[in-house]
C-alpha cells in the first residue's frame, strides 16, 4: 500500500542483521580452522584477507547497525518491540564473542614467535 504506514521493520531487520554477521563471522572461522596446513600461500593469503574482512570490518558494522535498528524499534510505536529488543540482545551477545575472540587471538601473539 502506496500511502500505509511500514510496521515491524527495524526489528525484524535488527535481528536478520544480527543473525546474517554471525554466520559470516562464523564462516570466516570455520574457514581458517578448517584449512589444511599444506594449503597454498595463496589459498591462505585468500582466507586471511576474507577472515579481516568480514570479523574486523563487515560484522562490527552489521552488529551495531542491528543494535540501532533494535533500539529505533523500541522508540517506534509501531514496531514489533519484542523483536527489537531481541536484535539488540543478539548483537550486543554477538560483539561481546567476538571481542573475547580477539582478545584471545591477541594474547596469544607472542606464543609463536
Amino acid at each position: 500500500m502506496p500511502g500505509g504506514v511500514a510496521r515491524k521493520t527495524f526489528g525484524k531487520r535488527s535481528v536478520i542483521l544480527a543473525l546474517v554477521a554471525f554466520t559470516a563471522g562464523a564462516i570466516a572461522i570455520a574457514i581458517l580452522v578448517a584449512m589444511p596446513s599444506d594449503a597454498s600461500q595463496r589459498v591462505q593469503n585468500i582466507a586471511t584477507g576474507y577472515f579481516m574482512a568480514v570479523f574486523l570490518l563487515a560484522a562490527p558494522l552489521a552488529h551495531i547497525t542491528g543494535a540501532v535498528f533494535g533500539v529505533m524499534a523500541l522508540a517506534r510505536s509501531n514496531d514489533n518491540r519484542a523483536l527489537g529488543l531481541l536484535g539488540i540482545i543478539l548483537n550486543g551477545l554477538s560483539v561481546t564473542a567476538g571481542l573475547a575472540i580477539l582478545a584471545a587471538m591477541a594474547s596469544t601473539i607472542g606464543a609463536f614467535t
